[in-house]
């Protein structure tokens, strides 16, 4: 015994109850069931059946479910959703068809047949999230129905329709049969549901686009590879971006976007709802969106945002981490964006507007000042070089009429809207009158194109002056990429009245109006007879001089003198100022009705190290005439290109390639030599 384990049996390895030491060991006896009682065998020449084997259905009994069937084949081609290859996808406002196949044949004069579709956790009818549909003998158009379209068999195919407001996302379908007071329902299994979308060839649907030649809608629904703008309006850029809305794995993301954007089933219903809300599902402010904002020049825990090139990789990685991908600017958002929209069936592009005001204090005016040395200070008001947002097409039935088609929606977190960092969607006709105070975000977005820049400068007292207004400054070249092919679309003239007409003016004067500075434009009388502009080349590249020039130019009939103090500093393309590049300060006197310049130059020695991303360069100037008091302030920036890069292939045999890859714009030229 006293080799004995501790708590355990010899015999039978088992545990022992040994609940107090000085008791006595007890060990349990393995216990065995009894054994079954023999069967007996049926000694004559039959033999019953084996249990396992299903016996017919009989014939009174409901109808079961065997298999549902979605003709994919039909519907595809039907619904404009034959690309989306992982799920059952339809556009609402257009039957579709089912096949269901049950365990015997069918009789429709006795059989009753329905068919449920479930949206959400908790479906109601209440909500409009339990729909029940009795399978009859017609449509009902404009609302859900079921109909018989053909039964043979065990088999029936039905064709179902749902209304053009129907909610957007994913259903789950249940069939329920009944025969003489008996009911039958099938399970309720992921692989049996279907996902709706919005539908932009339904005339009923908010999403219409009337296209007659189908063009626009293979372009803004799905195209999957389309254009970005960048650079500076003296200079466009052009990036391809794989938008990749039907890539395997992005449906199923965007509808978790969807769902956890928080909005109700109702919401659902309403592309202008479900824009706004994935605007702020894109960016990583609020609720842990997709893409994390970068503009710091510092990417050493995440991918730098050109070296994205399309919007795939950045959904499958939040949807596989459920956490914001590192990182993304303007371009990068409205790319992913873009994917999202036309995904779920909302017509989308991608719009870049060269010297983009970002006004920070609704006063849509960008506000620039400078200390009573003429040094430029930094203001929260700022142009950007070039600003990436998105157009979403859809009818306004929360607006007057005539505020449908495109809107701007903005996924980049500049500023709050309702507290959140989202923007849009806005009417882009409201924009253009000066209508701000139309939802959503019209003010922010007509500042972007049309504000103008308000100079002032520092007195001797502290406080700031009035110098100048500077009316043509911002809104320039707004880009899209054309339906079906070319270079780059203009669309500027949907966005703001010719520069200087006099709709142009009241707009902006209107806009002013619902600031935070409704007096900005309290015409202030000065005396001003010099005038000035400042420019510089065309096209400079990187490793050239920098040639900046002022032209001053005498209208009186007396002589002037002016002083003119110009900044040049780095710059990225948000307009944040980076490393001082140099400064002139220089003394002019011109003669009546003479003109005269004063000009700049930086040598790549002075400039090279100070860049920054985009190569972008800002020079500021305040010039004062000393006879008048007249004050000038203007600045101008631009981009330095990268010389071309020329890569030449010799082949063995007979010919070479000489390929010259162009940095601005992605153009491959080709030239073949004969041996």
């Amino acid at each position: 015994m006293a080799d004995r384990p501790r708590g355990f049996a010899f015999s039978t390895g088992r545990r022992v109850r040994r609940p107090y030491s000085w008791f006595p060991m007890i060990i349990e006896r393995p216990r065995f069931p009894p054994f079954p009682a023999p069967v007996p065998v049926d000694p004559g020449f039959g033999v019953d059946p084996p249990l396992n084997v299903p016996q017919p259905p009989k014939p009174d009994r409901p109808l079961e479910l065997m298999n549902f069937i979605f003709h994919t084949d039909e519907n595809g081609p039907a619904h404009h959703t034959d690309e989306y290859l992982e799920n059952v996808v339809v556009r609402r406002g257009q039957p579709f068809s089912v096949g269901v196949v049950f365990d015997r044949e069918v009789n429709l004069e006795k059989d009753n047949l329905l068919i449920e579709f479930q949206f959400g956790n908790n479906p109601l009818p209440s909500k409009g999230t339990l729909l029940r549909l009795p399978v009859g003998d017609a449509l009902k158009e404009g609302e859900w129905s079921a109909a018989v379209e053909k039964a043979e068999g065990q088999t029936v195919k039905m064709r179902i329709m749902s209304p053009a407001n129907a909610i957007v996302g994913r259903y789950h379908v249940v069939v329920e049969t009944e025969l003489a007071d008996e009911r039958s329902r099938s399970r309720k299994v992921d692989n049996r549901n279907v996902v709706v979308l919005f539908n932009p060839w339904c005339k009923e649907d908010l999403t219409y686009l009337d296209d007659d030649t189908g063009t626009k809608l293979e372009e803004y629904v799905l195209n999957e590879y389309g254009s970005q703008y960048y650079g500076s309006h003296h200079r466009i850029g052009r990036r391809g971006w794989n938008f990749g809305q039907f890539e395997p794995g992005i449906p199923d993301i965007v509808l978790l976007m969807l769902e956890k954007s928080g909005l109700n089933p109702s919401a659902r219903r309403s592309a202008v709802s479900v824009s706004r809300a994935m605007s702020k599902m894109v960016n990583a402010q609020d609720d842990n969106g997709v893409l994390e904002g970068n503009w710091s020049g510092d990417y050493s825990w995440g991918t730098p945002p050109t070296g994205w090139n399309g919007s795939v990789d950045i959904l499958r990685q939040w949807g596989r981490e459920r956490r914001s991908v590192r990182y993304g600017q303007c371009w990068v958002f409205s790319g992913v964006l873009t994917t999202v929209l036309r995904c779920l069936g909302i017509p989308a592009r991608s719009i870049t507007n060269f010297q983009s005001a970002h006004d920070t204090d609704v006063s849509m005016t960008i506000d620039k000042y400078s200390d009573r040395f003429g040094l430029p200070l930094e203001s929260e008001d700022s142009v950007w070089n070039f600003h990436v947002w998105n157009e979403a097409w859809m009818a306004r039935p929360d607006l007057p009429e005539g505020y449908g088609g495109w809107q701007a929606v903005d996924s980049t977190p500049q500023e709050t809207s309702d507290g959140i960092y989202q923007c849009g969607p806005c009417p882009v006709i409201a924009v253009k009158n000066g209508q701000v105070y139309l939802p959503h975000d019209t003010k922010f977005v007509f500042a972007e194109v049309n504000a103008d820049k308000v100079y002032w400068k520092e007195n001797n007292f502290g406080y700031f002056d009035y110098l100048r207004l500077e009316k043509r400054s911002v809104g320039f070249k707004i880009s899209t990429k054309p339906v079906g092919s070319g270079w780059r679309e203009d669309v500027t003239e949907n966005y703001k009245h010719p520069e200087g007409s006099d709709q142009e003016r009241v707009a902006v004067r209107a806009a002013v109006e619902h600031g935070s500075t409704p007096w900005t434009y309290d015409e202030i009388i000065t005396h001003e007879d010099v005038e000035f502009s400042i420019s510089a080349d065309e096209e400079v590249y990187i490793g050239q001089d920098i040639h900046v020039t002022l032209t001053i130019t005498n209208t009186s009939l007396e002589s002037r003198h002016v002083t003119a103090h110009l900044t040049a500093n780095a710059t990225y393309y948000t307009g944040v100022l980076g490393k001082q590049i140099g400064e002139l300060e220089e003394d002019v006197t011109i003669a009546a009705g003479g003109e005269d310049s004063v000009k700049m130059t930086f040598t790549p020695r002075e400039y090279l190290d100070k860049l920054v991303e985009q190569s972008l360069v800002k020079v500021f100037v305040l010039a004062h005439v000393d006879t008048t008091k007249q004050a000038w302030a203007g600045e101008i920036d631009f981009r330095l290109l990268s010389p071309d890069l020329v890569i030449t292939v010799k082949l063995r045999h007979f010919h070479a390639v000489t390929f010259a890859l162009l940095p601005v714009e992605p153009l491959i030229t080709q030239q073949w030599r004969m041996p």
